[in-house]
């Protein structure tokens, strides 16, 4: 019997040390990760911060400048800061300069694509994609000649984890023309 007592007395000495040591320390480090997000937690990016980006990359994009850019591929090297590296470095500048009446114009007057760019909710993307209606017009600097623009681009940017591009696409189509009632 003195063995039987003496294994309980034992126990009994374990246990209340767990609880007294074990059990504070595992309520702050409870109350540690409630004060600080967790590295996943971080990284969790929502559908409206993927709009957003969406939105800025679409409008540096569609921001081109004729009389400095060579095309229209220097616009989109201006918004790889907001790609993963392998995607920006994908990005490829081909050899001809931008051609064509409006981007010729444009670089004769010195005006420069004003963008409008919103999110196009009537194109079916995947989950982590976001779509991008983008139509400009051209402004010069004192604001004297506009260049209507015939075209409009919907991109297609699709995320990672991270919130970043990790690819994207567009397609360019005539400018939808609003009727006149």
């Amino acid at each position: 019997m003195n063995r039987d007592k003496l294994l309980l007395i034992v126990l009994a000495v374990i246990v209340g040390a767990v609880i007294v040591i074990v059990v504070p320390t595992i309520w702050s480090d409870n109350e540690t990760d409630e004060r600080q997000p967790t590295t996943q937690e971080a990284f969790n990016v929502d559908e409206t911060s993927y709009e957003n980006v969406a939105l800025e990359a679409a409008t540096i994009m569609t921001t081109w400048h004729p009389a400095d850019d060579f095309n229209r591929t220097d616009a989109e090297l201006r918004a790889s800061h907001l790609m993963t590296e392998e995607r920006a470095n994908r990005i490829e500048q081909p050899e001809r300069p931008a051609t064509g009446l409006e981007w010729n114009e444009a670089a004769q007057h010195n005006a420069t694509s004003q963008p409008a760019v919103e999110i196009n909710y009537f194109t079916d993307v995947d989950a982590k994609t976001v779509a991008v209606l983008a139509e400009w017009e051209w402004i010069t600097d004192d604001d004297s000649v506009t260049i209507q623009s015939n075209e409009e681009r919907i991109y297609y940017f699709a995320f990672n984890d991270q919130g970043e591009i990790h690819d994207y696409t567009y397609e360019t189509l005539p400018r939808h023309q609003e009727k006149e009632n």
